[in-house]
């Protein structure tokens, strides 16, 4: 961590961000709104009139999840976010250590920094909710359309490898079951994706690393 001073983040972007996220969540007509829209563009195509809902789930899940990590990579700045970290984690062992050792000195002089170590974490929330607005006008009408589809199934359940009768609207916990076999499905999907799109970034770096080597 240097000792330059840090710069405060900009936190007028992340209030808006919060605001936006909460209008969506407490306004049910707008949700209807955006349910009806993604009705529109994923019933004719992965629909598939009714007769295969698990698959219809399965591709609802893919569509999200790959529009959603899609913008998180394009908008989070993984190099700052793992700076931070890095610079986090040194910071708590060194702080850990000192109090270890009784150190006190040292501990005061770590203890004055937390106001930087504050900007840094205020930073990185920022970074992370930057594609939150975005992500939720993919995540939402999907969401909504799935919980309508569902609803119209002539048939509300489904026979799984572990349950013959897996009822579609009873729930586990406070979730429905239908939502459990997306996150089943379609999670790993996402992580796999998000994987791929780090390593395809970083190719470009890797290459000309290998093109212009170090010599000592």
């Amino acid at each position: 961590m240097s000792d330059s001073s840090q710069q405060p983040p900009a936190m007028g972007g992340m209030f808006l961000t919060m605001f936006l996220m909460l209008y969506i969540i407490v306004n049910p007509g707008l949700r209807v709104v955006m349910g009806e829209v993604a009705e529109l563009t994923l019933e004719p195509r992965i629909g598939f009139d009714g007769n295969y809902p698990a698959l219809t789930i399965l591709l609802a899940g893919m569509v999200m999840i790959a529009g959603t990590t899609f913008i998180r990579h394009l908008l989070v700045d993984w190099e700052q976010m793992a700076d931070v970290q890095l610079k986090m984690q040194a910071y708590n062992k060194a702080l850990s250590d000192a109090r270890k050792e009784g150190q006190q000195a040292r501990v005061q002089k770590l203890m004055k920094m937390q106001p930087e170590v504050l900007m840094l974490q205020s930073g990185m929330m920022a970074n992370q909710m930057k594609p939150m607005v975005f992500t939720m006008l993919i995540a939402i009408p999907i969401i909504m359309w799935l919980y309508n589809f569902v609803a119209g199934l002539p048939v509300q359940a489904l026979s799984l490898p572990w349950e013959p009768h897996w009822g579609l609207q009873e729930r586990l916990w406070f979730l429905p079951h239908w939502i459990m076999i997306y996150s089943v499905m379609a999670l790993p999907f996402g992580q796999i994706l998000l994987r791929g799109l780090k390593l395809a970034s970083a190719l470009p770096q890797l290459r000309y690393i290998h093109r212009f080597p170090d010599h000592d």
